[in-house]
């Protein structure tokens, strides 16, 4: 086994993600658990909610433009109703100043323009909190996203693996579709 699979590995978090993009949402679920993270899933505000205030996650990753209940009700639900609240993040295409400021309000710790890089997803999860205070809380706000390098982050897609290869393509949004 090489080193970079083994850093892999080494990854222990609880994330759930709360997008109603199914291929996106099972593509990040897919790069985070190559790092041996634990991660559920929901595809809709109210399921997300529920699930976030049943387990204990250390981050949430949540989309913005939800159907039913938007991201930032999902956010002010989480925040108002969990003791230890995880890091919450929005990964959105929303990125107009106007929007980042609402996702601050509503109480996320950050907020990811899509597409965000597997390397700044990884980068959020790997470092925590300590992303945040790095990046001025994420990479929204204007500011480009982080360059991580293969290297920098033990990024699994360093090789190739079919396997591997198809959920860089489904992340990429490059995939071919049926």
């Amino acid at each position: 086994m090489n080193m970079k699979a083994e850093r892999c590995r080494q990854v222990h978090r609880s994330v759930l993600i709360i997008d109603d993009n199914e291929d996106l949402a099972l593509s990040l679920s897919c790069l985070l658990e190559c790092y041996g993270c634990r991660v559920d899933v929901a595809f809709d505000g109210p399921e997300g909610v529920r699930l976030a205030l049943q387990n204990q996650f250390d981050i949430v990753f949540v989309d913005i433009g939800l159907p039913t209940m938007s991201g930032y009700e999902v956010a002010l639900a989480i925040r108002e109703k969990n003791g230890e609240p995880p890091i919450l993040l929005a990964q959105t295409a929303y990125s107009q100043p106007e929007d980042v400021r609402r996702s601050f309000e509503a109480g996320f710790d950050g907020h990811l323009i899509k597409p965000v890089q597997p390397a700044e997803i990884v980068r959020h999860v790997v470092e925590g909190r300590a992303a945040l205070s790095r990046r001025g809380k994420g990479s929204g706000g204007g500011s480009k996203p982080t360059d991580v390098s293969k290297s920098q982050a033990g990024f699994p897609f360093g090789t190739f693996s079919p396997k591997k290869h198809e959920a860089q393509s489904a992340w990429r949004g490059d995939a071919p579709r049926d």
